[in-house]
């Protein structure tokens, strides 16, 4: 009957569609980005030292987003939406520096945020991160700012950072190691600069 032989049809052609659908290309979830430390670590002190907290890094909302930001142009950004941060970054970068500095200024007990027994610190160390996306030519720029205050009182001293490297290729994991190396210049001159901890 032709109404048997119509209904045939439709249901070989919605079979058709569904193992079409089914093989076809499937979007896959984005990577996730870790911003790992993996340079020397303080060692364990023998006696105490005066602390030092680092507050969190402050970075431009525009930044501190899941997905990885490059820079097309001199003021155009885009999203990577196949490489996302496996945290936040300003999270992930105040954790690094905290060990990075801590590592290379053992006169200091570096913590993150607060001191972990909840007094007051000997002295806050602000940072604010103002880019550190790659640009089109495949350079990250890393370029910030930070303050060092003593006693939690006014700071006393400040100063800049700025640190350039070209990433390997344009992958985001090459991305991110760009990052990690600008980060190691930026907080080996910051550990240079900051005063002895006995003239905190």
């Amino acid at each position: 009957m032709p109404t048997q032989a119509a209904t045939k049809l439709l249901t070989t052609l919605l079979a058709f569609a569904l193992t079409a659908c089914a093989s076809g290309p499937s979007q896959s979830a984005p990577r996730r980005l870790l911003l790992a430390y993996d340079g020397p670590t303080a060692a364990v002190p023998l006696e105490q030292r005066p602390r030092l907290v680092l507050r969190a890094v402050n970075l431009p909302d525009y930044l501190d987003r899941r997905e990885l930001v490059r820079r097309s142009g001199a003021a155009e950004v885009v999203l990577d939406q196949n490489a996302h941060w496996a945290e936040r970054p300003g999270k992930a970068i105040t954790r690094w520096v905290t060990l990075a500095l801590a590592a290379q200024r053992p006169d200091y007990a570096v913590e993150s945020y607060t001191t972990a027994d909840g007094r007051p610190p000997d002295a806050l160390l602000s940072l604010t991160l103002e880019s550190f996306e790659p640009g089109a030519d495949g350079m990250v720029r890393l370029r910030g700012s930070w303050t060092f205050a003593p006693n939690a009182k006014v700071a006393t001293r400040s100063g800049r950072f700025d640190a350039d490297q070209v990433t390997a290729n344009g992958s985001a994991e090459a991305s991110v190691t760009a990052l990690q190396q600008t980060l190691a210049v930026a907080v080996k001159a910051l550990a240079k600069q900051l005063p002895e901890a006995a003239f905190a």
